[in-house]
């Protein structure tokens, strides 16, 4: 079949990408909820992985999907596409994703079940575009077009959906939106026609039952049994707020798996002291003056705005990254909570702490970082793309920038927790001042160990842009007495613990190079201040003494191999299999090796380069995905009209490694440089800064596609597994090298590869010019043979 498609299967192939690209992005919501971490690379993974199933299982075995008239085969598969959509979130929701500070079998088989379950919706997403694709290859133009415009605006498009309904019933809405495409593909067959009306009825159905009852509700890890008092789910969080048990208790509060706790005030009352919020040496820095004004960063249940107005503070700004955080603490809990944000004297502001601080000239007494990621300090937050920011040099220097001249900055982390948190703080600021140009920056920071009531120990870091005077010390010192704190670390002594060493070392840096676990400061590259292992004690377990965590590459680890089993059993396997189908050499698969793994390794470099730029993971998912998906189809389209591939390939090759060399090193700076532009100018920015290199990179794979198609014309299959293995084992490995590595490195590991594909564009083999030329026209023509035609479909997850 080579006719024009009708418009209403153009239509549906762009609802079931949209749909496909939209549950990618409400996965790595869901999942991020339950096990404290931000799943992007798991996400595109399971996505890509799904959907080039679905060309492999099409192009080795044709007769089984063959078997019905095209509309009616399409009009199926979309109906179980949003069939599964409708039913996975309620067995999702149901899965036990604990794993108490350890990975257990118990967790590896209910994650690989939660991989699996999530894998199908995409299979036969896949499914459905491939034989669009292969049945309508004369039009691939428009249907790419439609294609690649459905899933750039589902990725667009579902993020402000999370506003509104939660990540599992969104993920039912999308089920009734792909009935709509199964109609739209039923055409006239009046059993098709039935099966997808009752399958849209039953998703709009199930939305309605999902939203009003706990069909589809994700347990708290921490309350599983206790209902909570507000629930609100964002493209940021999943927020939870439980009302104090008793009249002197603390409320909670739960954003994913990180809480916080909110204390009890009723207006008009005396604000709680410290003694009442248990902040003993977090209030030591609020209290000294100039206590003028004072910043906020992540108010969380609400403590540390109240510390600040019960030291005196007279005006407090709060910078809090999620309105549903807000909401829950000053709506859902206010009965209770006093509405913190609100109070008289509180400006509170929403948005990205330091894209907000660059884009103010507001100087103020206190910067105030007490506790943001409460307790977050997870081993997934090593991975997770967010927070972490707050706790870098470059963020410091944001915060020193913005510091009266007899400012201060304080910050409290853990003394042990993950790791040695607050020491890590101490050797962040001593090198952020340091590079300030302050001489013997030891002087301005002290470092006072606290108490809280888990019965944990606080570390606060304070530190100024000048140094602390005698009188400032003995202020300390006397306020540590009164409220039972020590000092750890200040100008002249007293020295304890982990900081004796510090202040005995040369240099800060000096300190953390030959430390047994890694409190070097992290930077925008290397953002991951909760991961203190080093790759030399990647076998090591953590040392004794701290809690709250598990293995960060062990999870990782454990996700990896969950990710290649089902990689193999996607691709190997059916491959494997037909072995005996004209194999291809190994030296013609390196090109296609080279491009998988060095477009999704680029991917997952960029999502986190525009994670700062643009305030939060999800955002970046969405905005990323939709620039490359629709660039890469402009690039695929127009490779299509080249008629010396041979010539055009390595110079659009050449200007990809020039782009990924520049962003290595010089992107992230523009991006600093920018982050003051309102939200939505930075959107349009992202989108044109990734124009160029979108078009270039969907000019790869269709031209290579079509080579060897020429030289080996059944050996596309292998090319599209072995392209479709590297694509979904590299967003793992794109992850890892960043966290050793940085992401600097993460981008120099995608210019090698793309290095490599250049090599075999221009000393590979080639067929002759007149079989090239003939390749070309029998792909226009409808005449190729390719799994899932040609196009950026195996770069991207939406294809």
């Amino acid at each position: 079949m080579d006719h024009r498609p009708p418009i209403r299967v153009l239509i549906g192939v762009g609802l079931v990408a949209g749909c496909a690209l939209a549950q990618q992005v409400l996965l790595t919501r869901m999942f991020s909820a339950v096990l404290f971490y931000h799943f992007t690379f798991l996400a595109i993974s399971l996505a890509l992985l799904g959907t080039g199933a679905g060309g492999i299982a099409i192009y080795l075995w044709p007769r089984f999907f063959d078997r019905w008239p095209l509309e009616r085969s399409l009009a199926g598969w979309s109906a179980l596409f949003a069939a599964l959509l409708i039913v996975t979130p309620t067995l999702l929701v149901r899965l036990n994703y604990s794993y108490n500070n350890s990975i257990t079998l118990h967790f590896v088989l209910n994650f690989g079940l939660a991989c699996v379950l999530a894998l199908l919706p995409f299979l036969s997403a896949g499914v459905v575009i491939t034989l669009a694709i292969r049945a309508y290859t004369s039009s691939i133009g428009r249907l790419y077009a439609f294609d690649l415009a459905g899933a750039g605006i589902g990725a667009l498009a579902i993020v402000p959906v999370m506003w509104i309904v939660t990540a599992a019933t969104g993920m039912v809405a999308l089920g009734a939106l792909a009935g709509v495409a199964a109609l739209l593909f039923a055409g006239s067959a009046v059993l098709s026609r039935k099966i997808a009306v009752g399958v849209t009825a039953g998703g709009c159905a199930v939305v309605g039952i999902s939203a009003t009852t706990g069909l589809n509700s994700l347990a708290s890890p921490y309350f599983p049994n206790v209902r909570p008092a507000a629930v609100e789910w964002s493209p940021l969080n999943r927020v939870l707020g439980y009302a104090p048990a008793t009249a002197d208790a603390f409320g909670y509060l739960f954003y994913d798996r990180v809480y916080a706790p909110v204390p009890q005030y009723h207006r008009g009352q005396p604000y709680p002291s410290y003694q009442q919020l248990l902040t003993s040496s977090q209030s030591v820095g609020l209290t000294m003056a100039p206590n003028t004004r004072a910043l906020v960063i992540g108010g969380g249940g609400g403590r540390d705005i109240f510390d600040a107005l019960s030291s005196g503070v007279r005006r407090v700004d709060v910078i809090e990254l999620n309105s549903a955080i807000r909401d829950v603490v000053d709506r859902g809990l206010g009965a209770s909570s006093g509405s913190p944000y609100s109070l008289p004297g509180v400006h509170t502001v929403i948005g990205d702490g330091r894209a907000i601080l660059s884009a103010q000239s507001t100087k103020y007494d206190k910067i105030h970082i007490g506790f943001t990621d409460t307790l977050s300090g997870s081993s997934a937050d090593a991975f997770a793309l967010s927070e972490n920011n707050l706790y870098t040099i470059e963020a410091f220097e944001e915060y020193y920038d913005h510091l009266a001249p007899s400012g201060m900055l304080d910050v409290t982390r853990a003394y042990h927790l993950v790791g040695d948190e607050a020491l890590r703080i101490t050797v962040l600021t001593l090198q952020a001042l340091g590079q300030r140009g302050i001489a013997h920056p030891e002087n301005n920071v002290v470092v006072i160990l606290g108490h809280d009531q888990f019965g944990g120990v606080p570390g606060t870091v304070l530190s100024q842009l000048r140094p602390f005077s005698p009188a400032q010390l003995t202020q300390i010192s006397t306020l540590a007495a009164q409220r039972g704190d020590s000092i750890a670390f200040a100008p002249g002594g007293p020295y304890s613990k982990e900081w004796v060493g510090l202040h005995q070392a040369a240099s800060p840096q000096a300190f953390c190079s030959s430390y047994r676990l890694d409190v070097c400061a992290p930077t925008d590259d290397k953002p991951f201040f909760f991961n203190m292992k080093r790759l030399t004690d990647i076998a090591q377990p953590m040392p004794k003494g701290y809690s709250y965590t598990i293995d960060p590459f062990l999870l990782l680890g454990a996700t990896v191999g969950i990710l290649f089993l089902l990689t193999l059993l996607a691709f190997g396997l059916p491959l494997g299999l037909t072995r005996g189908k004209d194999r291809p050499p190994q030296s013609s698969l390196l090109y296609f090796a080279a491009i998988g793994l060095g477009f999704l390794t680029l991917e997952i470099t960029l999502i986190q380069r525009f994670v700062l730029f643009l305030g939060f993971p999800t955002y970046a998912l969405s905005v990323v995905l939709f620039s490359l998906l629709i660039f890469t189809g402009v690039g695929a389209l127009l490779s299509s009209r080249w008629r010396r591939p041979r010539r055009a390939l390595p110079v659009a090759l050449t200007a990809i490694s020039v782009l990924i060399a520049l962003s290595a090193y010089l992107l992230q700076p523009l991006l600093r440089h920018l982050i003051s532009l309102p939200f939505s100018v930075r959107v349009l920015v992202t989108i044109a800064l990734l124009a160029p290199l979108g078009v270039l990179l969907g000019t790869a794979m269709p031209i290579g596609l079509r080579r060897l198609s020429a030289l080996h014309p059944a050996g596309v299959a292998w090319a599209w597994g072995i392209n479709g293995v590297t694509s979904v084992l590299g967003s793992a490995l794109a992850v890892f090298v960043a966290i050793v590595w940085g992401f600097a490195a993460a981008a120099i590991l995608a210019l090698v590869c793309y290095l490599v594909a250049l090599a075999d564009a221009a000393f590979g083999r080639w067929p002759p010019d007149d079989r090239t030329a003939l390749a070309d026209q029998a792909a226009a023509d409808g005449q190729s043979k390719l799994p899932v035609g040609s196009g950026a479909a195996a770069s991207t997850p939406a294809s």
